[in-house]
């Protein structure tokens, strides 16, 4: 071999060396990644690395119309002079005043027999509704509130009256 002939093969033999390296390393970073995707699936799927974003970019904002300019105001009536806070006379509680009646007396009774039980024992022109209902909830029976008693103790009043009158009314028919 001359000279030069062997100086341009050993040239090719060393790109053809240099070649083979790095397509050795190709080959090992794509055998790195394709075990590394093989972990992945085998794996539950997991959180993705966070994802840097640039910052949003803001938009240039529309130039403001023209403003009109402000109507003239008319001018202002006289003010009328402040009224006299009106005085009240303090506000009783509508439940002061019930009879004394025991912690357990009307436990375990709903309200429309817990009512007729008061009134059986204290009478019904003696006490107002509210009064009633104060005496119930001391004695034991138990609502949702005391606003939803006191309607059902109104109703009950109502139904009572109303029967009391066709009684009435049906024994002034048989006379």
């Amino acid at each position: 071999m001359t000279d030069a002939t062997g100086s341009s093969y050993a040239a090719a033999l060393k790109q053809a060396e240099h070649e083979l390296a790095s397509h050795e390393e190709r080959g090992q970073a794509l055998r790195n990644t394709v075990d590394s995707l093989r972990a992945l699936l085998a794996l539950e799927t997991p959180k993705a690395a966070p994802v840097s974003r640039p910052a949003p970019v803001k938009k240039a904002r529309k130039p403001r119309k023209a403003q009109k300019p402000a109507k003239a105001r008319k001018p202002r009536k006289a003010q009328k002079p402040a009224k006299m806070p009106r005085l009240r006379k303090p506000r009783r509680s509508a439940g002061a005043g019930h009879p004394p009646v025991g912690p357990n007396q009307y436990a375990g009774m709903g309200p429309t027999a817990a009512y007729r039980k008061f009134i059986a024992e204290f009478g019904t022109d003696d006490y107002t509704v509210p009064q009633i209902r104060d005496a119930l909830v001391a004695g034991g029976v138990s609502s949702k509130s005391t606003t939803s008693l006191l309607t059902g103790l109104h109703s009950v009043r109502r139904r009572d009256e109303a029967k009391a009158q066709a009684a009435a009314a049906r024994e002034a028919a048989s006379k």
